[in-house]
C-alpha cells in the first residue's frame, strides 16, 4: 500500500510534466504557424517558411504524443497545425501537361560544393547520368581542372570564368549552343550561364543560376542597393532579402531577353513553396510539375534536407519527371529532370 501511494503522485507528475511539454510543443507551432501567415519583411522570421515540410512532421509527432496521453483538445489542436503547416508541401499542382511528342531532354543542374574535399565521385556521377545538359553551380577555380572529364563528352559549354572572378556558374551540353548568354544579370547578380540552343530543330533558352541564401538581408550586400524595387516586380511583400532582389531582376532579365521556350536551373536556395519562388514562378510562368525533391543538406536524414535545387521550364516544355541524383562530393544532391515537349 505505502509503494502505491508513493508511486501515484510520481505517476501524477509524469503526465503532468509530459502535458505540460504538449502545451509548449503546441504553442511553438502555433507561433510558427502565425509568423509564416503574417509574412514577415525580416529574412530571420521569413526563414521559417521553408522549413514547412520540417515542421508539419514535428506537428504530426505531437500529434502522435497527445493521443497516447488522451489529451483531446491538444490531438485536435496539433492536427489541424499539422495540415496547415505542411500544406504549403504538399499542396496540390493540377494535372500534369499534356505531352505531345516522345522525345525527352535530360537535364541535370549540380552544385559542386566550394568546400568538396575530392572531385573524382562527383564526375563519376555526372558521367554516369548520361544527361544531355549539365548546370554546374559553384564552379570553383579548385574544381576547374576536374572538369576536364565532362568538358570531354560535352563538347559545348558556356561559362564566365574568365570574365569575372565571382562567377562559378556553367553550362554543360550535348546540344550546340547558337546563342551564348553569359555574365551578371544587367551587370548586378544572379550570375546565369546558358544561352539559346536547338533540340530537334528548335530553339529553346538554357540557363543555370545560383540565388544568395534566403537569410542574407539587403542591407547585407553590395549588390542589394535596388533589391527593394527588384523584387516590387515579383510582388508586394515579399522578405528585404538579397535572394528576392535577385529573383524580381532575374525574372524582368527573362521577361525581356529570354521570352521564348525556356529552362532555368540552378541552386534557387528556397524550396518551391516559399514566397519568393512562388512569386518567381508566377511571374515567369516557370514551373515543374513533377514536384520537388530534397537536395540540402546530403548529410542530414529525410525529412531534413530542404528542396532547393530546382529544374523549371515554360512555353512549350515541361518537366514530367524529376528526382535527386546519386550522391557525390558535394553537400548537395544533383537534381535530374526529364523535359517534354507539348503544343
Amino acid at each position: 500500500m505505502t509503494e502505491s501511494v508513493a508511486e501515484t503522485p510520481l505517476r501524477s507528475r509524469r503526465v503532468t510534466g509530459w502535458s505540460l511539454l504538449l502545451w509548449g510543443l503546441a504553442g511553438a507551432l502555433a507561433l510558427c504557424q502565425a509568423i509564416i501567415w503574417y509574412g514577415p519583411e525580416t529574412p530571420a522570421l521569413a526563414v521559417l517558411e521553408q522549413f514547412a515540410l520540417q515542421l508539419g512532421i514535428m506537428a504530426l509527432l505531437t500529434v502522435l504524443l497527445a493521443l497516447a496521453l488522451r489529451r483531446w483538445a491538444r490531438v485536435i489542436l496539433l492536427a489541424v497545425l499539422t495540415a496547415t503547416l505542411s500544406w504549403p508541401a504538399f499542396a496540390p499542382r493540377g494535372e500534369a501537361a499534356v505531352v505531345t511528342e516522345p522525345a525527352r531532354l535530360k537535364v541535370l543542374s549540380a552544385n559542386l560544393w566550394h568546400s568538396a574535399a575530392s572531385h573524382d565521385r562527383t564526375i563519376e556521377a555526372l558521367l554516369a547520368t548520361d544527361a544531355d545538359i549539365i548546370g554546374l553551380i559553384e564552379a570553383t577555380p579548385a574544381w576547374r581542372p576536374a572538369l576536364a572529364p565532362l568538358y570531354a563528352k560535352y563538347p559545348y559549354r558556356i561559362d564566365c570564368f574568365d570574365l569575372d572572378p565571382e562567377c562559378q556558374t556553367a553550362l554543360l551540353s550535348k546540344l550546340p549552343i547558337v546563342k551564348p548568354m553569359t555574365g551578371r544579370v544587367w551587370k548586378a547578380t544572379p550570375i546565369v550561364a546558358g544561352g539559346e540552343l536547338l533540340w530537334n530543330g528548335r530553339p529553346i533558352t538554357v540557363l543555370a543560376t545560383h540565388w544568395f541564401r534566403a537569410l542574407v538581408r539587403s542591407d547585407e550586400s553590395a549588390w542589394g542597393a535596388h533589391d527593394a524595387e527588384r523584387s516590387a516586380y515579383l510582388a508586394e511583400g515579399l522578405p528585404a532579402s538579397r535572394q528576392a532582389g535577385q529573383a524580381g531582376l532575374l525574372a524582368k532579365f527573362l521577361d525581356r531577353e529570354a521570352p521564348g521556350d525556356l529552362i532555368v536551373m540552378g541552386d534557387l536556395n528556397s524550396a518551391p513553396w516559399s514566397r519568393v519562388q512562388s512569386a518567381f514562378r508566377a511571374k515567369t510562368g516557370l514551373d515543374n510539375q513533377a514536384g520537388w525533391a530534397a537536395s540540402w543538406p546530403t548529410f542530414l536524414p529525410w525529412p531534413l534536407p530542404l528542396p532547393i535545387d530546382h529544374v523549371l521550364a515554360r512555353g512549350h516544355l515541361v518537366v514530367t519527371k524529376f528526382e535527386a541524383g546519386p550522391r557525390t562530393d558535394s553537400d548537395h544532391f544533383p537534381v535530374i529532370a526529364e523535359i517534354g515537349w507539348r503544343d
